[in-house]
């Protein structure tokens, strides 16, 4: 009875958390029309790509970031984004582009999330979390 107790408490709070983590994720049809709303808007995007390339990534910091006409209804989002490691504390920089079709104004949708960084490990980045996150921006409300 008190393991049942233990697993129903550990799904409990997996579903907790996962409901929350996708509440948090912006929606790029919200995402604001000020300078600052922008900032904040890419800010958070930046900090949710990398989460999920490097799930051990801390200190995500948002260094720079321009939004460019690719064509005719489509842009990307360039971003260029610090962390550092969890354990040793090393400083990278991740180069993020997120391929957008604008083509109806009120309805942004994600193609493609192209993640780079000069981290060197073993293990590298997670590539099909960021693939995933595309559907999940597609999603967010």
């Amino acid at each position: 009875m008190r393991s049942m107790f233990k697993g129903l408490l550990v799904l409990s709070v997996g579903a907790l958390l996962s409901g929350s983590a996708r509440a948090d994720l912006p929606s790029f049809n919200k995402r604001g029309t000020g300078d600052k709303e922008e900032k904040a808007f890419v800010e958070k995007v930046a900090q949710a790509i990398v989460d999920e390339a490097r799930t051990s990534a801390k200190d995500i910091t948002l260094q720079e970031y321009k939004f460019s006409e690719a064509k005719e209804g489509r842009k990307e989002l360039k971003m260029s984004v610090g962390y550092k490691g969890a354990a040793l504390g090393t400083k990278y920089t991740a180069d993020v582009t997120v391929a957008l079709d604008t083509s109806t104004p009120d309805k942004w949708e994600v193609m493609r999330i192209d993640y780079t960084d000069n981290n060197k490990s073993l293990v590298g980045f997670n590539r099909k979390n960021v693939e995933a996150m595309v559907k999940k921006f597609n999603d967010a409300r």
